[in-house]
């Protein structure tokens, strides 16, 4: 699979290496010319509604990454027309200025950012954005014209999804049909397996799932707005065998039977651009991810791309309905460790939206992320009252009360959505998810229970994956989770995945601890930078008594972990530290794995670990077995 992350990775070059570009561009004279007064009027006030609260208007922050976190686009638009002044070499500044002139109707500043971007105005950047400059000065043939002589900068369809949207803006939706039914036709439109891509086509498809889903989407509302009833339903359809549970689709087809037109606000120019940034932030965030997958870097707080958040951001509140990406946005930049601003960009979702339901959910975890599980139950309680029949909504306010300590109130949102559940996947989910909340609860055996049930309705590999996971903890079902997991692991032997399924599922009992440690050494073999198969070769050294070895490991583990920190990787620290006679040591680890939240088995064994350390006695140090690692594709008989 390396050729295709490489040759995506390649793809995405025009537009990564910008600054290397600027490096050998000239840019064109019009660029020396003043900015007038840009640099220090306040952004058109659609880019100013994320920033925080009173703000001073010459704060300052360490990084664009740094503003991001904080959903300080205003910031950004101010920085951005700095950095025009000074001929900087970040595309990231150039995006934000020409965004708010572009919105403030201000088309020759507009110009004169995309004159002074890196490569000029014939330049990638302005590859990008001239069509929606020139469409917003009122000449859309040409606009197109401009996304042709771009040729091939952007992978398929985005060159067909722009000039579709250019023709949506101008309400010329005859042709913008013609496009995206002619893309449409070009399209695989086959939804990726539920299975590691094995393939060069099944790892195209799982690359191109979220690029054809939202394509396939705008070409259904299209035809919806045309009154082509039978089009729009097969584009919707088509939608929902990628996105199954796709709130807007299921509304927009309900409105369809009802002979209304799509919620959605026909696009304008300036939505259209904030339509078109979203796409192109979703295909920068995916290439520089598997930039750093192929260059093996190690993850680091903060967003997967810069660039890539900062058009997701920009184009959310350029294109002012577009709150299933703003949902996206507002989960990225929790994740990244932008609590605050997350919460911002959610609180941009009105009551009235179709995803008024999902946003509570993420407001929930935004609380549990401040430690405030009132304010989370809060917002868990209303999302459930808005949820209607939407069992997956359901089912996440289940997830919720579980991660808070609430299992009296996990449990039945759980049986709610079971009700609901009709289709033998979404059964599976619901099941599985309740699995994990009686496991975590320390139910093991209606955990177990459960996973029986979840497989018996859909043997998925995310179901059978979740089922080793359960049952590896069941005393009574060890040997049933071992068979699933090895029958797993036949399938797929390369998967680092399946590999760390099996071998630490092994290595819970004695007579598995050989054949698991071989296992986990040929899964790290593959997967140097995964931390839950590092941590888990670290835990098998542990168990042969080799403390030193076991450390380095695990403490590499917590290293990759440290965005999320994992209640098992640091329980498994503070154990090592406690072996090598490093007692204080030990406990700050366990008290750590406290806060992470672990499950009411293990939060039990900790809190007995930091009152008493341990108390059994230490594995006796026994000689390691002899792994041979094989140069090309396993098989299981290699072992």
């Amino acid at each position: 699979m390396r050729w295709a992350l490489l040759a995506a990775s390649v793809a995405a070059a025009a537009i990564t290496a910008n600054g290397a570009l600027a490096q050998e561009a000239k840019r064109e004279p019009a660029a020396q010319q003043t900015r007038g007064d840009q640099t220090s009027a306040a952004p058109f006030a659609a880019l100013r509604v994320t920033s925080p609260p009173n703000a001073a208007a010459d704060r300052t922050y360490d990084s664009p990454d740094a503003a991001l976190l904080e959903a300080d686009v205003d910031y950004l638009v101010r920085e951005g027309h700095r950095a025009v002044t000074r001929n900087d070499e970040d595309g990231l500044w150039y995006a934000a200025a020409f965004a708010d002139d572009l919105a403030a109707g201000r088309y020759a500043e507009a110009r004169r950012v995309l004159q002074s971007s890196p490569g000029g105005i014939n330049g990638s950047f302005s590859d990008m954005l001239e069509p929606f400059l020139i469409a917003a000065e009122g000449n859309v043939d040409r606009a197109v014209e401009r996304v042709d002589a771009a040729g091939d900068t952007l992978p398929a369809p985005l060159p067909e999804v722009a000039t579709a949207l250019l023709f949506e803006s101008a309400g010329r939706l005859r042709e913008a049909a013609a496009v995206y039914s002619l893309m449409v036709e070009r399209l695989d439109t086959t939804p990726p397996g539920d299975a590691e891509p094995q393939t060069s086509a099944e790892f195209d498809r799982a690359l191109n799932a979220a690029r054809v889903t939202h394509a396939v989407y705008r070409a259904a509302l299209v035809s919806h707005r045309l009154g082509r009833v039978e089009e729009a339903r097969r584009y919707y359809t088509i939608v929902l065998g990628f996105a199954p549970r796709a709130v807007d689709v299921h509304t927009n087809l309900a409105r369809l039977d009802a002979g209304q037109p799509p919620f959605e606000e026909p696009l304008t120019v300036v939505g259209a651009t904030g339509r078109w940034m979203l796409f192109v932030s979703e295909f920068l965030t995916q290439a520089e991810t598997l930039s750093a997958l192929i260059a093996q870097r190690d993850p680091v707080q903060g967003f997967p791309s810069t660039s890539g958040a900062a058009l997701l951001q920009i184009g959310t509140l350029l294109a002012n309905d577009s709150d299933d990406w703003r949902l996206y946005a507002a989960q990225e930049t929790l994740d990244a460790g932008g609590v605050n601003g997350a919460q911002r960009i959610i609180d941009q979702i009105p009551a009235t939206s179709p995803f008024a339901s999902d946003a509570e959910i993420v407001r929930a975890s935004i609380a549990i992320e401040r430690g405030n599980d009132d304010a989370a139950a809060a917002a868990a309680e209303r999302a459930l009252a808005g949820a209607g029949t939407r069992w997956s909504i359901i089912a996440s306010v289940g997830d919720i009360y579980r991660r808070i300590g609430h299992p009296d109130r996990a449990i039945p949102a759980f049986d709610r959505a079971l009700t609901l559940a009709q289709d033998p996947k979404d059964r599976a989910d619901v099941l599985g998810w309740r699995a994990y909340a009686h496991r975590f609860s320390g139910n093991v055996r209606a955990a177990t229970a459960d996973m029986r049930a979840a497989y018996e309705a859909d043997p998925s590999v995310d179901t059978r994956l979740l089922y080793v996971s359960i049952l590896m903890d069941d005393p009574a079902a060890w040997s049933d989770g071992i068979a699933m997991a090895r029958s797993l692991f036949a399938e797929q032997p390369d998967s680092v995945l399946r590999l760390n399924a099996l071998g630490y599922a092994l290595i819970q009992r004695p007579e598995g601890l050989e054949e698991g440690y071989r296992l986990l050494w040929r899964g790290f073999n593959y997967g140097q930078s995964d931390y839950a198969v590092i941590d888990s070769l670290g835990w098998a050294y542990y168990l042969y008594g080799h403390f030193d070895q076991s450390r380095a490991l695990i403490e590499r583990a917590n290293d990759l972990s440290r965005n999320d920190p994992n209640a098992e990787i640091l329980d498994h620290l503070g154990d090592v530290y406690w072996r090598l006679n490093r007692r204080d040591e030990a406990r700050t680890a366990w008290r750590q794995a406290l806060e992470a939240r672990p499950d009411a088995i293990r939060r039990r064994d900790l809190e007995q670990k930091v009152a008493r350390g341990l108390t059994a006695a230490a594995p006796r140090q026994r000689p390691l077995p002899q792994v041979s690692l094989p140069e090309g594709p396993a098989q299981r008989d290699d072992l």
